[in-house]
């Protein structure tokens, strides 16, 4: 009994760990709009927000920045 939970909790880490990793993975499917200010590639998302990509994740700006 003990090794199914220690299975059953292997495979939830990692399935926490697949999803933490999942930053950046938009960039194929967003439309690239232009560069920013300080020349961060802009994308526009699905929903029509307008963000590039810091070191960790999405950091959004106005949406009249993209210009596509």
């Amino acid at each position: 009994m003990k090794r199914f939970y220690y299975i059953l909790f292997l495979s939830v880490v990692a399935l926490a760990c697949s999803k933490q990793n999942e930053v950046g993975t938009d960039i194929e499917t967003d439309m690239p709009c232009g560069k920013y200010k300080s020349g961060q590639q802009l994308y526009k998302g699905s929903k029509g927000g307008c963000y590039y990509y810091n070191s960790k994740d999405k950091e959004y700006v106005e949406r009249d920045a993209c210009k596509c």
